[in-house]
């Protein structure tokens, strides 16, 4: 995990305190009430409902990743035309919008809409902290109850991860909350006449049976029953399904790190059986993603524990390619010792802030809010999702189709609409078609929303962590690694924790509990 000390690392957060608390403290004119007093929130409410004269304008700027830079898109002019505004952009390329943030922050030179993309985790960086608690952006949860829309269609729990100090100064983008699970070959399946599993114990079966049984019919020794990859992410989703926490987890009322637990401990004991069994690739601490990916299509492996199943459509159609027989399903929910659980994302990518230096007023703050709300009006939704009728989709029976040549331009045209969009995926009204498995990975994402485990300690601040994250996750990854490859043993892995703890694990929780204590007040 990258921390933002390495991310930002020309900002001073005196320098950008001042900065943004010298945009601030401007007089608003004679006669302006305080913000936040009864007659500015009544007032700042009646300007926000009133019909504009002109488009309101509104100034943003965020991160590109196509070749060049949006314009003249027609699904944003779309959008500026149904809202009543005039949307001025700084796109700036992903690969610079680090520095660019970096400089802008510490400036105070920031638009009104800044969209913060490269959180450390889903946290707030230090020197975005140091602005929040120095009164540099507003803070609009107070605000949102005024909109029928942001009131009501935003999860709560996803606004709870983007908030600090149990205060809510963004709005975040969305993306799916629980979206990990198991992707499988399910031809493999059916022809050793195996069944979906649906407890650890099912699945430790399917995974022996895919690498000796000769699931592929060809013959040989060949295959995987699990293809792993470097960087722990799907272990970090197989400790979850042993009932570890989210990273953290609350017990007895204090919050603890998931890797101090005894159910962390019994999912590598799980991982380790697989790998002295050889039922999981030998590589995999040092197996790409890609090559992962490559090793579940090429029929390599049968089985692979995923932090994105919206993957495995797109895996259906490569292994379809070299054998149209083969087929790809997926799976969400294993029975574990504390039963169906889902280790959950933040919920969101990135979120958009509202710095005082230029959003100089609360009706202008409610303004902008309102712009927001209007994205979720249903017209506003569906061209968000779909882009334009006529030319991005055509409908069949009430369902959005698409010709290639449509399919194709919506693919290039709603490339920056994510970026800009605070409207997730159940929100619009039209529906596509859609091949069989794409509708089962959508319905999977909304049914574990109920299973999902968020991690307690995002929308709170550690410095210890801050400064040493990088050191901790080398000790803990390096530790994981030992077990599994049989160099040290539970000795040994107790061992490894305590060394965390006293590398600055133990001081880590501390400062989170005590955040956590003041959000319980």
């Amino acid at each position: 995990m990258k921390t933002w000390k390495k991310i930002l690392p020309v900002i001073g957060v005196a320098a950008m305190s001042a900065s943004m608390l010298a945009g601030c403290g401007k007089d608003e004119g004679a006669g302006s009430e305080p913000p936040g007093s009864p007659s500015a929130a009544a007032s700042a409410t009646a300007a926000a409902s009133e019909p504009a004269k002109g488009p309101l304008t509104i100034s943003m700027m965020m991160p590109y990743y196509s070749t060049e830079a949006p314009k003249n898109n027609p699904i944003i002019q779309k959008l500026e035309e149904m809202t009543n505004t005039k949307l001025n952009i700084t796109w700036v390329p992903d690969a610079a919008y680090k520095d660019k943030l970096s400089v802008s922050l510490a400036s105070g030179d920031l638009p009104q809409v800044t969209v913060i993309s490269h959180l450390d985790g889903g946290q707030y960086a230090p020197a975005v902290v140091s602005g929040v608690r120095s009164g540099a952006f507003w803070e609009i949860g107070p605000m949102l109850k005024d909109f029928p829309n942001l009131s009501t269609k935003l999860n709560k729990d996803v606004l709870r991860n983007a908030s600090h100090d149990g205060k809510n100064y963004a709005l975040y983008r969305p993306r799916v909350l629980a979206r990990g699970g198991i992707i499988y070959r399910k031809d493999w399946l059916d022809n050793l006449g195996l069944k979906e599993p649906k407890t650890l114990d099912e699945l430790y079966e399917v995974l022996k049976a895919f690498t000796v049984n000769d699931p592929d019919k060809n013959g040989k020794n060949d295959t995987y029953g699990l293809v792993s990859r470097k960087g722990f992410n799907d272990f970090h989703m197989l400790a979850g399904f042993f009932g570890a926490g989210n990273d953290y987890e609350e017990r007895d009322g204090k919050l603890i790190a998931s890797l101090t637990t005894e159910e962390q401990l019994n999912a590598l004991k799980f991982f380790k059986k697989l790998y002295d069994e050889k039922l999981v690739n030998p590589d995999f601490a040092v197996t790409e993603g890609s090559q992962s990916r490559t090793m579940l299509e090429s029929g390599k492996a049968g089985v692979m524990i995923s932090t994105a199943l919206d993957d495995a459509p797109s895996i259906d159609v490569a292994v379809k390619k070299t054998n149209p027989n083969g087929e790809i399903d997926v799976i969400s929910r294993i029975q574990g010792p504390k039963g169906e659980r889902i280790q959950a994302s933040p919920g969101y990518n990135g979120i958009f802030m509202f710095p005082k230096s230029s959003v100089k007023t609360e009706s202008q703050m409610r303004q902008i809010l309102g712009f927001f709300d209007k994205m979720f009006e249903k017209d506003a939704a569906n061209l968000l999702a779909w882009g334009i009728e006529g030319t991005h989709y055509h409908l069949e029976d009430g369902m959005v189709a698409a010709t290639e040549q449509e399919l194709t331009l919506r693919t290039t045209d709603r490339l920056p609409i994510v970026q800009l969009s605070a409207v997730s995926d159940e929100i619009p009204t039209l529906k596509a078609k859609e091949a069989p498995l794409a509708g089962k990975v959508k319905q999977m994402f909304a049914d574990n929303i109920s299973i999902a485990v968020s991690n307690p300690v995002l929308s709170i601040q550690s410095p210890t962590w801050t400064e040493k994250s990088g050191e901790l996750d080398k000790i803990r990854n390096d530790a994981r690694l030992k077990y599994i490859l049989g160099e040290i043993d539970d000795a040994g892995w107790k061992k490894e924790v305590d060394k965390w703890m006293k590398a600055g694990g133990e001081k880590v929780m501390e400062e989170y509990n005590a955040e956590y204590a003041k959000l319980k007040k």
